[in-house]
């Protein structure tokens, strides 16, 4: 069983993002490596724990879902190391522009791909609680993936923080 099955199995987040998933373009993101993994799997966990964290404080869930997902929307594949630094400061504005090209967005959808490097991006401060928590849960989620692919020895320390989310928020 893929870890991603019960993401697809809660109807209620896909409803919310199904158009997405949906689209050709977005689904190019899944040829993209991305803390070891691909891209695609890094930002439906993003957005699901997200989503489930929002409906547990009772927040923009649809939103967040929404934001959630379409934080990473930029492709670019396998990126040297000067420029995967440099992606770290341009991929929220290229993430941003290719999501108003294909989806209409929310102010708070804009905030929450436009800050969710925050504070790699001190100037782009998130205006809403939605948007704190994608930023935050992005961390946690890229941490995780990151040592799963490159730190087997570490894992069990970090799974912690990941399986801390998922009792706190699963139900």
């Amino acid at each position: 069983m893929n870890a991603l099955d019960n993401i697809f199995n809660d109807r209620g987040y896909m409803f919310i993002v199904d158009d997405i998933l949906e689209n050709c373009y977005f689904n190019e993101i899944k040829m993209c490596k991305h803390h070891g993994m691909n891209r695609l799997d890094h930002s439906i966990r993003v957005s699901y724990y997200s989503y489930l964290v929002a409906k547990k404080l009772h927040l923009n869930a649809v939103e967040v879902a929404r934001g959630g997902l379409l934080h990473d929307f930029f492709v670019a594949e396998d990126l040297s190391s000067k420029k995967q630094k440099f992606s770290l400061f341009f991929h929220p504005y290229a993430s941003l522009k290719n999501a108003s090209e294909y989806f209409d967005l929310t102010e708070r959808e804009k905030d929450i791909i436009i800050t969710h490097m925050f504070p790699s991006l001190p100037h782009k401060v998130p205006r809403y609680m939605e948007s704190w928590i994608v930023s935050l849960v992005d961390k946690i989620v890229a941490t995780y993936e990151f040592y799963c692919s490159y730190g087997k020895n570490y894992v069990y320390k970090l799974s912690n923080m990941y399986i801390i989310l998922l009792i706190l928020f699963k139900w």
